[in-house]
């Protein structure tokens, strides 16, 4: 998959993700849910998320297409390991017979 495909299509997924939820909260501001100097702050904040996690996808996307092989596998192991670690710890752990 080229790099430009994928950054094309998590910014149409954050677009039609964006216009929806500027459309519930201008249906909510019309049914009275929503005020209306909040629908303006909750459609910045939107806007600014959108553009954080689009800047973020393009900026991950480039540093991984810039990497060596090997420094790919690398950081999949040391994910893998993280991942694995944290499912371990969240395992309840058994009690002993002395307790």
């Amino acid at each position: 998959m080229y790099e430009t495909d994928f950054i094309q299509g998590c910014m149409s997924i954050l677009g039609s993700l964006a216009t929806i939820a500027i459309i519930v909260t201008g249906l909510g501001t019309v049914v009275g849910l929503v005020k209306p100097a909040d629908a303006l702050k909750y459609c910045i904040v939107i806007g600014g998320i959108v553009i954080v996690t689009a800047l973020l996808v393009s900026v991950l996307v480039d540093l991984w297409s810039s990497m060596s092989q090997c420094q790919r596998i690398i950081i999949a192991a040391i994910l893998f390991s993280v991942l694995r670690l944290w499912q371990l710890q969240r395992q309840p752990r058994k009690k002993s017979d002395g307790e």
